[in-house]
């Protein structure tokens, strides 16, 4: 029988371990009472969750109800700002036809939005409505890399995390005060969240898992250090290494080899367990421990390795199997309106990099598809055969020629063919792989 892991209460509700905002990998379990969940998630894991608002739409995660998550950002339309709007795509900027946003342009008050909105107020004529090109249209996002990855909220999230899926893969079903008081105090906010949680900064760790925690994903494991003590080291969305202190074992590890057990959670839902070592050379070089740092200063020091990292996770889709499915699934549904229509804007979800990255992957496999072996993965062709990793970076001016590629076959009245010629084959993958 389970009780609440931070105070043995049997009032038990079902805790995300890794909240389902930040994942696509579902983590549950019945082991926190109803009290401490409320605590956790109003007290901060909210308000940090909040704070990657931006990136968690970047990465295609979705709210609870389905929906496309809303982000605040400045749209700059025709050289005109608008500050402050609420967005989830660039769809939702195009097809929005009940809003008016108030802006200035050229030291006069002007309101954007759909001419039939607009003819609707009242003095509003056809010869003081502009028609604006939207078609360069810019969202501006600002962020503080501290705020996301360094502040208090973030920090007691990733500890409450640490503590949780610690509990959940040890099979530890109820608080043991003698182990565990010092992390549960971290978590309830009675002891400094610096004293537990510190940002990894050995390039060694980073090496060993780049090939295997990929963008979006999260990774975890634990080890025993030569302090004695027990850490649970996590790779939040393939970005920043966290290393959190669960409890004194009073037992250094002065193993000069260590193996450990890496589990994967990823972006698309996929779970998996994967496992690396290090070796330590000589005694005096200790590789039974991770450099670490105070994350206000890791995120300092190297502020230019998380911006590279953040920068590369926007502009990056996901390659995997499922990820796939997804979006040419959602594909298909766009393509009933392009035939219907013929409009290459929403074909192309008005220039979305997810569903862009997904008509340059199938026109690619149709391209190549007598040198697809079937009876390798998905992600081994994409690695092997076409030169590429799990995920897929495009920058914005091969995006743009990109484009113009895909509007010429447009415009010639052949894209559709390609697509659809794409998805079958793409469609034979899927079964062949899932057996199906």
């Amino acid at each position: 029988m389970c009780r609440c892991i931070y105070c043995n209460s049997e009032d038990l509700s079902v805790s995300d371990i890794i909240s389902y905002a930040l994942t696509g990998a579902k983590l549950t379990k019945k082991f926190v009472c109803h009290k401490h969940n409320a605590f956790t998630n109003e007290n901060f894991e909210k308000t940090a969750i909040a704070n990657l608002v931006f990136f968690r739409n970047s990465l295609g995660l979705t709210e609870r109800t389905g929906n496309d998550i809303k982000y605040k950002a400045n749209l700059i339309i025709d050289g005109i700002t608008i500050p402050n709007v609420f967005v989830s795509n660039r769809a939702s900027i195009y097809e929005d036809k009940k809003r008016l946003f108030p802006a200035e342009q050229d030291g006069k008050k002007v309101l954007i939005g759909n001419t039939d909105k607009l003819k609707q107020k009242q003095g509003v004529t056809d010869d003081n409505i502009k028609i604006l090109d939207i078609k360069d249209s810019i969202v501006s996002v600002t962020f503080s890399i501290e705020k996301l990855f360094a502040s208090d909220e973030m920090l007691r999230t990733i500890s409450k995390i640490a503590y949780e899926w610690y509990c959940y893969t040890n099979e530890i079903n109820n608080f043991l005060p003698e182990t565990y008081q010092d992390i549960v105090d971290c978590i309830l906010m009675k002891r400094p969240v610096t004293e537990f949680v510190e940002i990894v900064v050995d390039g060694n760790l980073d090496y060993a898992l780049k090939d295997i925690c990929y963008l979006g994903s999260h990774g975890l494991f634990e080890y025993i250090d030569v302090d004695g003590y027990k850490y649970v080291i996590l790779n939040f969305w393939g970005i920043v290494y966290y290393k959190i202190r669960i409890c004194n074992l009073n037992n250094p590890n002065l193993d000069l080899a260590n193996y450990y057990n890496l589990y994967l959670y990823g972006i698309d839902g996929e779970k998996s367990q994967s496992c690396f070592g290090t070796l330590r050379v000589t005694e005096t070089v200790e590789k039974s421990s991770f450099v670490s740092m105070p994350a206000t200063q890791a995120i300092q020091q190297f502020h230019k390795v998380y911006t590279s990292k953040l920068e590369q996770l926007v502009k990056t889709t996901v390659l995997t199997l499922s990820k796939t499915k997804d979006c040419v699934d959602s594909l298909r549904k766009s393509i009933n309106a392009y035939q219907q229509y013929h409009d290459f804007a929403r074909l192309v979800e008005y220039e979305d990099n997810e569903r862009v990255s997904t008509i340059r992957l199938l026109l690619f496999l149709v391209e190549h598809k007598n040198d697809y072996a079937m009876d390798k993965t998905f992600n081994e062709n994409l690695k092997g055969l076409y030169k590429i990793e799990d995920t897929l970076t495009v920058t914005v001016e091969e995006k743009i020629e990109y484009l113009k590629y895909l509007l010429s076959l447009h415009e010639r009245d052949s894209l559709l063919n390609i697509i659809a010629d794409g998805i079958e084959f793409f469609d034979k993958i899927y079964a062949n792989e899932k057996g199906i």
